[in-house]
């Protein structure tokens, strides 16, 4: 999280825990202490064979061990160089060299096909991810997009999967190749094309043809490009895309990137696609995107063996990337959502007339938009109904018995929930509302 994080009073740090601040990300190294296997058992990773599959490349593109120390050296200076050229103000990154690619597997890689593996699950537990699966990933670098999905459908054991993706590096492009075969090997997927060029000047022979167009970690990257123009690129390729299809953005959590795909996500939504997630219009009103910085937080991931290779020396944190923080957008040309009926939003406060009630007890609906984000004594999440207004924040107090009400922190991202008995009161410090849980508040998800 970067330094002007609205829900920088929130974060919660453990005694037990070392922060340290590297780029774009906050790594939490975590002492060895009784507990330690059982923290690692909650971590995240990326499976075994892809893992290795990433040392083999790297080894055969070098000829040398993984553990060679001047391939090790001159893959952290690669990091370096990546994670200083994300905070320019027009951010950039260069992959024309193989040590560009061998950086970006090390250090990004895995949270990012980590990442993308939990939206494609979201998706399959709704119901709304078809057994075939043809797919279009824009800007695809390496392959991570059909890396998660070759995952997933692994671990599905049902359907096909028909990849065709753009990319304009080479070097991308034969690490893709390489992956995405070996990984994918003895499973029903097949590659049918990557496209080496530039995804502005592409064009489809092949309109409503794909079920899943993807974007991850582009946008941001894309120069010169106003998030009006992003949108409408986006719109051009939707009309390759079927009319049950589904397209996923994904961008950093980091507050300018994250806004802006909100920006994007609400120009795509006047040109005429549906929003299926995250965010609902529960009650009519006036989104305002351009305030709305709102992510997902997964659990950390267990370093790979590589970024522990990277790690040795001093500094070593600086190679070791576990957070995973990202905003997305997932959008179809035909509504998914169902209506919320009008009985259930019957006696619901819209958030936009909150301000009008301070200081009483209301009911209301809405979306969780954010994990824990409290201090020692408060757990707080941010909410949203899309109506408006001020921003607003759910505030369990820790020493409340109420179990009901602490169901809250087990719901998932995106998840609308309904809260009866709740007082409203004033943040002045942060211009927001507080929503106060007491003893009599109660809680119940609302399932898409």
């Amino acid at each position: 999280m970067n330094s002007n994080d609205p829900f920088k009073k929130f974060h919660k740090r453990k005694p037990s825990d070392k922060k340290k601040n590297s780029g774009n990300r906050i790594f939490v190294v975590r002492r060895t202490n009784k507990n330690h296997k059982k923290i690692q058992k909650k971590l995240l990773k990326i499976p075994s064979r892809l893992e290795q599959l990433i040392e083999k490349y790297i080894e055969n593109k070098t000829g040398k061990p993984i553990k060679s120390s001047g391939t090790l050296e001159r893959i952290k200076q690669s990091i370096l160089v990546q994670k200083a050229g994300y905070w320019k103000k027009n951010p950039f990154a260069k992959y024309e060299r193989g040590y560009d690619v061998f950086a970006y597997l090390a250090y990004q890689a895995p949270v990012y096909i980590i990442q993308f593996h939990s939206i494609i699950q979201k998706l399959e537990k709704g119901g709304h991810l078809p057994d075939n699966i043809r797919i279009l990933d824009l800007g695809s670098g390496p392959g991570v997009v059909p890396l998660a999905l070759i995952w997933f459908l692994k671990e599905r054991k049902r359907g096909t999967l028909s990849i065709e993706a753009i990319e304009q590096s080479e070097e991308f492009i034969e690490a893709f190749k390489f992956l995405a075969s070996e990984f994918a090997n003895k499973s029903p997927v097949k590659i049918e094309q990557i496209h080496q060029t530039d995804i502005r000047t592409w064009e489809s022979q092949k309109p409503g043809t794909y079920t899943m167009i993807t974007c991850q970690n582009v946008l941001a990257e894309l120069p010169g490009q106003s998030n009006v123009e992003k949108a409408s690129l986006l719109m051009h390729y939707c009309s390759f895309l079927a009319d049950d299809g589904i397209m996923i953005l994904v961008e950093p959590a980091e507050l300018r990137h994250s806004t802006q795909l909100r920006i994007v996500q609400k120009e795509l939504e006047k040109s005429g696609l549906f929003l299926y997630s995250p965010c609902r219009y529960i009650h009519a009103g006036r989104c305002e995107p351009v305030n709305c910085w709102s992510f997902e937080e997964l659990p950390g991931i267990k370093p790979t063996r590589l970024m522990l290779l990277l790690s040795k020396d001093k500094e070593g944190y600086r190679f070791i990337n576990t957070d995973i923080k990202f905003s997305y957008s997932i959008l179809t040309k035909k509504p998914l959502n169902p209506v919320i009926p009008q009985t259930i939003l019957m006696g619901s406060t819209p958030f936009r007339e909150l301000e009008d009630n301070i200081g009483k007890t209301v009911d209301v609906i809405g979306v969780k938009m954010s994990s824990d984000i409290g201090v020692r004594d408060f757990s707080v999440f941010l909410l949203c109904d899309g109506s408006g207004g001020a921003k607003v924040y759910l505030v369990i107090p820790k020493s409340l018995k109420n179990v009901e009400i602490k169901k809250v922190k087990n719901m998932d991202y995106a998840n609308i929930i309904k809260i009866t008995s709740v007082r409203v009161r004033w943040n002045k410090n942060k211009n927001s509302i507080n929503l106060i849980a007491g003893s009599t508040t109660q809680v119940s998800a609302i399932h898409k």
